[in-house]
């Protein structure tokens, strides 16, 4: 017992010393930290890969990269029309302002009595002629640019050779001519489609100085007088209401005798005819392209016995000058004048569409019953323009039952038919333009994507 004893003496005589155990919890146990770094270095070579592969896809042009896949169709489909991106219609005829003016198209027509070179233009160019000598003309026309390329000409009784060449401020147009050719050129509006136009025929054979009608600075024709002589002859026109001739001449008394000395004496019966020779005269310098004189002469016959014809040359003559205020000014008068007139009455309404009267157009046919194919598609372009393609449609049927051959109004009736959601009319609307043909480049390719645009939706 003393051992014992002693022992437990011993232990209570010593510091007390815990040393706790570690036991593990009852739960979830701690999750060790991650090394971060080989993610955070995956993501930094994936976002540097996509990059370049960026890079490389935007260097390469649009035609190479890899069409997307189709959207399949679902069992029912709705019917979105996007919306369409209109081609501005002037006077019935689509246009696109977009790009400047062009020479987009050459014709050559060629007869037993001439030869026509048609350049069509996007728009009216001014043309002047800038070199002239023997067989040679050279033409500049400014502002503009060409988009064709001169044919090849040889063994051609009227042309010899002909250039096409672009400069800074616009286009030249040279050529050479055979012998004895005159040249001719004029700008018009061909089913609203400006027209550039050269004209090359042969030269008259020139006239016996004797028996010559000489046409004086007023284009009156002046008269020719020689010694009277006795004993004449006297001959009087068949058309007593436009001139009379009195043709004096006498009998050789001998074979040897000189030629007998005429005298041609022009005296009007016609209180018209001075007009009327004005009239033929404004329309000879037309066509010979003195169009200043031509100006005034027909400005001195308003008012006159032939005041109708020098107002529609007037109009034709400030149109292919691109004199607008002159033109507007002078329609409006011309429509007071003739209220009733439909020529003046179609010039008057294109006049208000180019400047964006819309509803004037529609109110000047609004009561006309007679009105024509081109005055109801000036309407239904007039409708158009204000996005009320219901009644453009309508009007457009009309123009159309008058002349269905105009492929112009065709497309007007086909972008109308797409606002209304006509899809399947559209097509065919467009279909027919292409068929009917005549259409510059420009519009043969709205005219092409329409219509591939249109069948991949209605299919």
């Amino acid at each position: 017992m003393s051992v014992i004893n002693n022992v437990l003496k011993d232990l209570d005589s010593r510091e007390s010393q815990f040393t706790p155990i570690e036991i593990d919890a009852i739960g979830l146990k701690p999750t060790a930290a991650r090394d971060l770094k080989p993610l955070l270095l995956v993501a930094l070579l994936l976002l540097l890969l996509i990059s370049v592969a960026w890079i490389y896809l935007q260097d390469q042009p649009i035609s190479s990269r890899s069409p997307a896949a189709p959207p399949k169709a679902s069992s029912a489909p709705a019917l979105v029309v996007q919306p369409v991106v209109e081609a501005q219609i002037d006077q019935g005829v689509v246009t696109d302002q977009m790009i400047g003016n062009q020479i987009i198209g050459l014709q050559i027509r060629e007869s037993e009595d001439d030869m026509r070179m048609e350049f069509a233009l996007r728009d009216k160019v001014v043309a002047f002629l800038k070199e002239r000598s023997e067989n040679s003309f050279g033409y500049h026309l400014r502002d503009i640019e060409s988009q064709i390329l001169a044919p090849t000409i040889s063994d051609n009784r009227w042309i010899r050779e002909l250039a096409i060449t672009s400069s800074d401020t616009g286009v030249d147009v040279n050529f050479q001519t055979a012998e004895d050719i005159l040249v001719e050129t004029r700008q018009s509006l061909v089913n609203g489609e400006p027209i550039w136009v050269i004209n090359l025929r042969k030269s008259s054979e020139p006239v016996v100085a004797d028996n010559a009608v000489e046409i004086d600075a007023v284009g009156e024709p002046a008269s020719i007088e020689t010694k009277p002589v006795p004993g004449g002859l006297e001959l009087a026109s068949t058309n007593a209401a436009a001139e009379e001739v009195e043709l004096q001449s006498r009998q050789a008394s001998a074979p040897e005798a000189p030629a007998a000395v005429v005298k041609l004496d022009i005296k009007s019966t016609n209180p018209n005819a001075k007009s009327i020779n004005q009239l033929e005269y404004a329309v000879e310098l037309i066509n010979s392209r003195r169009l200043a004189q031509a100006q005034a002469t027909l400005q001195k016959l308003l008012g006159g016995s032939e005041d109708y014809d020098a107002r529609k040359h007037l109009l034709a003559l400030y149109s292919s000058q691109n004199q607008s205020d002159r033109f507007v000014r002078l329609v409006r008068e011309s429509m007071t004048k003739y209220p009733d007139d439909m020529l003046f009455k179609t010039e008057y309404a294109r006049s208000l569409f180019q400047a964006a009267a819309y509803r004037g157009v529609i109110q000047l046919f609004a009561n006309e019953v007679a009105a024509d194919a081109n005055q109801q598609a000036l309407v239904a372009a007039s409708y158009q323009r204000l996005e009320e393609h219901e009644n453009a449609v309508r009007h457009y049927r009309l123009a159309l039952e008058q002349d269905a051959t105009n492929a112009k109004n065709w497309i007007g009736l086909g972008i109308s038919q797409e606002h209304t959601a006509a899809l399947e009319d559209a097509l065919k609307s467009y279909q027919q333009a292409a068929k009917l043909g005549n259409l510059n480049n420009r519009l043969q390719a709205f005219v092409d994507n329409k219509s591939r645009t249109l069948r991949q939706v209605l299919n």
